[in-house]
């Protein structure tokens, strides 16, 4: 991934963050940026490794050039932070974000509507969204020629960081910003 092109992407936040939830963001944000790396890296070069330490060892895999990178950041709660990574990485998760974006904004709607219909259509969009980034890493894998235990484990290591992102987006209301080009 020697050629890979650094693309920003931005998160704005509209609710009051403790430093444990500021923390937790970034460090989550991290570790399935890092994965998602790794993969991208193995597919890239076509050799297998154990997934689960490659996951497991995935800040040392990825260069320091390909690192996620803090553009800037506006330091009050709530905040606003933008971040430059490798551009295929980055396109998964603004994906990501837009997928959870929307939920977000089905959430106000079950808010004002109090109706538990919305509620249950807005749980299975936001597992929809989780399991279609989930899905094509495990298309990837198998592709890589990985067994179905190696994938198990290497799903629940991006899903893990996954969940505790998804929580913090709706908790805090964090939503992606648009770009306005790549940098």
């Amino acid at each position: 991934m020697s050629e890979s092109i650094i693309s920003p992407i931005g998160f704005s936040a509209s609710e009051d963050w403790t430093v444990e939830d500021f923390y937790r963001f970034f460090h989550q944000l991290n570790i399935l940026y890092n994965r998602l790396y790794v993969l991208e890296k193995i597919k890239n070069k076509g050799q297998s490794r154990n997934l689960k330490n490659a996951f497991y060892g995935s800040l040392s895999s990825v260069s320091e050039s390909h690192r996620l990178i803090i553009k800037s950041i506006e330091v009050h709660s709530p905040g606003d932070f933008n971040l430059l990574g490798v551009d295929k990485i980055i396109q998964q998760l603004r994906d990501l974000w837009k997928d959870i974006s929307y939920q977000n904004r089905l959430t106000k709607q079950r808010i004002t509507e109090q109706n538990r219909h919305d509620k249950q259509m807005h749980q299975l969009k936001e597992v929809a969204a989780m399991q279609k980034l989930l899905q094509n890493q495990i298309k990837l894998m198998h592709q890589l020629g990985y067994q179905e235990d190696e994938i198990a484990q290497g799903i629940k290591a991006l899903a893990d960081p996954l969940e505790q992102l998804v929580e913090l987006a709706n908790s805090r209301k964090i939503s992606l910003k648009e770009v306005s080009g790549k940098e």
